[in-house]
């Protein structure tokens, strides 16, 4: 999913990737945990479309 979720922003699907990258963080969270590598690079990959539409503020938190 969270392939389909980059793929989609990478082609400027953004309101389609968006809700797939968002599920995708809480699925890992529960199945995994907060502090699974996987979680952080799926938060990275949302962080990375937030900034690609240029919404800094929402992107900010998810990399840090």
């Amino acid at each position: 999913m969270n392939v389909l979720a980059v793929l989609l922003g990478n082609q400027d699907k953004h309101d389609m990737a968006k809700p797939i990258h968002c599920q995708m963080l809480a699925l890992i969270e529960k199945v995994l945990g907060k502090e699974h590598p996987n979680k952080l690079a799926s938060m990275n990959n949302l962080a990375l479309l937030l900034r690609h539409q240029d919404k800094y503020n929402e992107a900010e938190p998810r990399h840090c």
